[in-house]
């Protein structure tokens, strides 16, 4: 975002549908330096699997945020495996290491098949709460005049 603020300016214009009637679009102009990034406290890369074993994740490189944040229409289960395969960076426990690069892809399909529903869920929460943009704007709907707050999070907010 901070790159985008140098190359084209300070400030970005988004559309907004209020809330009030899910249909109306208001263009806002947002202050770039405004936004901030939000850290959750619960946030944790390592994710302790069982008694032994422990998931460290990494974060989303920069392809595989925009293919999963920008082409939405196309986002299903393969593409969520593909998004957590990416995300993994290493698998633990007290005596031995395997990093997500010395594994293929479909060994470390077959380890996420492995998982259950609990564990999946701890994953999830690595996503749910890593550090994203946020940034609250109030605005007027030009037709029932009823002001509302939105909160735009995430990357992607501020480039539709």
């Amino acid at each position: 975002l901070n790159i985008r603020g140098k190359s084209v300016g300070e400030s970005v214009e988004v559309l907004i549908t209020c809330p009030d009637d899910n249909k109306t679009k208001v263009p806002v102009v947002i202050d770039l330096d405004a936004i901030k990034v939000i850290k959750n406290p619960d946030h944790k890369k390592d994710i302790k699997l069982d008694d032994k074993l422990t998931l460290r994740m990494k974060y989303p490189s920069l392809d595989e945020f925009i293919k999963n944040n920008f082409d939405v229409d196309n986002i299903g289960v393969t593409e969520s495996f593909d998004m957590i395969i990416a995300c993994m960076d290493q698998i633990y426990n007290e005596e031995e290491s395997w990093t997500s690069s010395d594994c293929t892809k479909k060994e470390l399909s077959n380890f996420l098949d492995q998982l259950n529903s609990k564990q999946f869920k701890e994953i999830e929460a690595f996503f749910d709460t890593m550090p994203k943009l946020s940034h609250t704007v109030k605005i007027v709907n030009p037709e029932t005049k009823v002001e509302s707050e939105i909160l735009l999070e995430g990357l992607a907010s501020f480039f539709e």
